[in-house]
């Protein structure tokens, strides 16, 4: 078995591509993780998984609840 000779240029090619792309997925200008603002207020509701109104989001599901599984909110504040 014979080995092949690392060549020295396509490896220092790949490395400067690799190093591109991790610096230029990582250079935004915007936070990725956002604040917390203790001032927000949630309104909540319960739905039966079938209907959901528009501008609530589902966030928990209650197994014991036969009727209306799912816990629904909506940020009012």
């Amino acid at each position: 078995m014979k080995l092949k000779i690392l060549d020295w240029k396509s490896f220092a090619i790949g490395v400067l591509l690799t190093t591109t792309l991790v610096l230029g997925t990582g250079a935004t200008s915007s936070p990725l993780i956002i604040s917390w603002d203790p001032t927000q207020q949630w309104e909540y509701k319960t739905s039966n998984t079938k209907n959901i109104p528009e501008g609530w989001e589902p966030f928990a599901y209650d197994s014991n609840d036969k009727f209306d599984p799912l816990l629904l909110r909506r940020r009012i504040k």
